[in-house]
């Protein structure tokens, strides 16, 4: 067997979806992988046999893009970005403009990716199955279907984000990507054996409406799993780490008040943390504006592990808001697998109908507010009611054991993989 990984990141310690790749893939041997990938960046680890990149700066540029990772590129210390100057184009808000999704997949639709490169490392590489995680983009999916046919190999699509089962664009141009977005999706759902989702309401909705067989495999846990609960005397910060993105700035800015509250009628100094890459003003300054935020670098390494230790407790959050609701309606976060498996108690801030809250309901294993007129209340019996919080950890450390098993779901997927013909 030999797994073709078809996605916008590599498999790294980087970026969320890096992690996952490196949890998912943890019980296949290196040999039996293999990654096609677009980002801008290199891999940390030579997790794969090999690595192959194309990315767009590449398809836009030269009349032969694209080419094999050299290993003296795979070692640690990578960033998020190859050169820093990427980062502000790829990070711009303006990128997710209909126009912008647009011109980038006609880009590509032109570009000669699919070149003799390609086709020798291919012919080397010799995969037996593609593995798909693709995005918004359609050309992602393009890649897997032309590989696909070409080479008579199947594809198992992993579905992590909701692109397909949206709400209608406002713009005649929104309407019109969504349309072609929908279309290729559809034509990969035709081509796909198997549908692994993050969550059960992926699982239904993709078996239900394609007729594909589909099954669920949460994120794994990338730390070992607590022994027991690690619950400070007098928890004083929360922690929080990652994207403040989709609308969850707005959503730690009402935490931040909240803390803001508790402390005037408490005399207490309650502290929201708060570990991001982020360097756009328009997610940055709201949060600046609470005087219980402080707001820290992106972390990794053992000065994250470090950092998420030291917390009182940890926060998950997802915004309120129609239009982001819809784009994780159906995501579970990848930070919550390491959230309930550290044995340190989680605060989640979001509405009931989002995948990562309810799984946390569904379980007991989180101290939830799902509106912001219970996040005082709610932040008061995190920091005074012991038992309580106790209780969670526990139900958190018994959710991580079933659902977010690295070992387990590692050895279930590349079950799954090798039965793929």
């Amino acid at each position: 067997m030999k797994i073709l990984l078809i996605s916008h990141n590599p498999i790294s310690s980087m970026s969320n979806m890096g992690k996952t790749f490196r949890t998912m893939f943890s019980a296949f041997d290196r040999s039996e992988l293999c990654q096609l990938y677009i980002y801008p960046s290199y891999p940390d680890e030579p997790y794969c046999s090999s690595f192959y990149r194309v990315t767009d700066k590449d398809v836009l540029k030269k009349l032969s893009p694209g080419g094999e990772v050299e290993v003296r590129h795979i070692h640690e210390g990578q960033t998020l970005f190859e050169n820093a100057g990427d980062e502000s184009v790829y990070r711009n808000v303006k990128n997710k403009s209909p126009l912008r999704r647009l011109a980038r997949d006609m880009i590509w639709q032109r570009g000669n990716w699919y070149n003799k490169k390609l086709k020798a490392w291919l012919d080397k590489e010799n995969p037996t199955c593609i593995f798909l995680s693709p995005g918004p983009a359609r050309f992602i999916y393009s890649i897997a279907l032309k590989i696909a046919k070409e080479r008579q190999i199947p594809i198992v699509t992993y579905i992590c984000d909701e692109y397909y089962f949206v709400a209608p664009e406002k713009t005649l141009l929104g309407k019109w990507r969504l349309s072609l977005l929908k279309r290729k999706v559809e034509q990969t759902m035709k081509k796909t054996s198997l549908v692994v989702g993050i969550s059960k309401e992926i699982e239904t909705l993709y078996s239900k409406t394609f007729s594909v067989p589909a099954t669920v495999l949460m994120t794994g846990s990338g730390r070992e799993l607590a022994e027991k609960p690690q619950l400070q005397d007098s928890p004083q910060t929360l922690a929080y780490f990652g994207n403040i993105r989709v609308g969850r700035y707005a959503s730690l800015a009402a935490i931040g008040r909240a803390l803001d509250d508790i402390n005037a009628e408490r005399g207490t100094s309650y502290r929201l943390h708060i570990y991001t890459g982020e360097k756009d003003p328009l997610f940055l300054e709201p949060l600046d504006k609470v005087a219980s935020i402080e707001r820290h670098g992106f972390l990794s390494g053992e000065a994250f592990v470090k950092a998420m230790n030291e917390a009182g407790a940890l926060v998950h959050t997802e915004a309120f808001d129609e239009e982001n609701i819809d784009r994780v309606r159906h995501s579970v976060s990848t930070k919550i697998a390491d959230s309930l498996a550290c044995g340190i108690p989680l605060f989640a801030y979001g509405p009931a109908c989002v995948s990562s809250m309810s799984h946390l309901i569904d379980h007991d294993c989180a101290i939830t507010a799902t509106s912001e007129a219970e996040l005082k209340e709610s932040l008061c019996r995190l920091f005074d009611d012991r038992t309580f919080c106790e209780t969670c950890v526990k139900n958190a450390l018994a959710a991580a054991a079933e659902w977010h098993n690295t070992e387990v779901n590692s050895k279930r997927l590349y079950d799954l993989l090798q039965q793929q013909k």
